[in-house]
């Protein structure tokens, strides 16, 4: 291979590995907050997480959503975990108090993560 064959598949690869990385952070972008109602709502399974935010890194994605959620949202997540009574009734088994939840998040093996402050 030349020399100039070689740059350009080097150049062409990092191009679709960047592109590849910016559309990821787009996907993620997408669904939260605004398909985590939805999936709070229908949310059945003993796979649940209960996490505080003031563990996640302060530079997290997670808790940089958490932190520029708007009262808005977070009311909607709150009336979707309530309209969810499993998930709600397991949440207070916790302790955990409704006006407390600030996130939420569903992991790739179906799980459910919810942030509390």
């Amino acid at each position: 291979m030349n020399r100039f064959t070689q740059i350009s598949v080097i150049a062409a690869l990092s191009a679709l590995t960047f592109g590849g990385i910016s559309h990821a952070a787009t996907g993620v972008e997408m669904n939260w907050p605004s398909q985590i109602d939805q999936t709070v709502r229908t949310f059945k399974g003993n796979n649940l997480r209960i996490v505080n935010v003031d563990t996640l890194n302060q530079m997290s994605e997670t808790r940089t959503r958490i932190d520029e959620a708007t009262p808005q949202q977070l009311a909607a997540l709150q009336t979707a975990v309530e309209a969810n009574k499993p998930l709600a009734a397991k949440l207070r088994a916790e302790n955990v108090e409704m006006n407390n939840i600030a996130g939420a998040a569903q992991a790739a093996d179906g799980g459910l993560t919810i942030y509390l402050r």
